[in-house]
């Protein structure tokens, strides 16, 4: 289990918003937006590297660094994971997938070397759902066959925090780029916070090889 601290419900200054919005049915909002994504294909293409896996790094190293994306509600303790990883799935052999837990990393040169021997692992495996114990994770996937402009995410239970994120193919040098916040922990700050990150490494992706 990932490490965690425990927020303090009584000193937390969102304390009103998260009693508020855990008494909704679902709490949960989406966000789809365009991503200028050209810079990373591009880089990708000329370095030799896997697209998918230096979009997916990108995405988890920005939601490490939004503090909201980590928080969750264990038991009945309001938590927040020092370091989430990604849960993304991988199609296998028979067109179907199954999922891989790929670990946060300091640098993208570390994520890949543990990431692509995962995919290498399952993708002659049988198809099925991955399961874990704790939430320390996003969920993340690539829909590269559609250029969606809103998308709908399953929910493994309503108020669950896990932020899921779905992005799409590229057209024009653009990706859309949809995830799902829980309100009780994310507000529209965070979720912008988070995706002006995502625009960012998109842009600077060498900076994904630096810690």
């Amino acid at each position: 289990m990932n490490s965690y601290s425990v927020i303090d419900k009584d000193k937390w200054h969102r304390k009103a918003h998260f009693n508020f919005y855990s008494k909704f049915d679902n709490p949960c909002f989406n966000l789809c937006v365009p991503v200028p994504a050209q810079k990373l294909y591009d880089f990708a293409r000329d370095k030799n590297e896997s697209f998918f896996q230096l979009a997916l790094y990108a995405i988890l190293r920005a939601a490490n660094s939004v503090p909201q994306l980590k928080q969750r509600l264990l038991n009945k303790d309001v938590i927040e994971y020092s370091s989430i990883n990604v849960m993304t799935p991988i199609m296998t052999e028979s067109e179907g997938f199954r999922q891989i837990l790929c670990e946060n990393t300091p640098d993208y040169p570390n994520f890949t070397q543990q990431v692509t021997a995962k995919i290498d692992a399952v993708k002659t495996s049988d198809p099925g759902p991955m399961i874990v114990k704790d939430e320390g994770f996003l969920c993340a996937s690539c829909l590269p066959w559609v250029h969606f402009s809103s998308i709908t995410h399953a929910e493994f239970h309503f108020s669950g925090a896990v932020p899921t994120l779905t992005w799409g193919k590229l057209q024009n040098g653009i990706i859309p780029v949809a995830c799902k916040f829980n309100h009780a922990f994310v507000d529209g700050l965070h979720a912008g916070r988070f995706f002006a990150l995502v625009e960012d490494y998109f842009d600077r992706p060498d900076a994904l090889y630096r810690p």
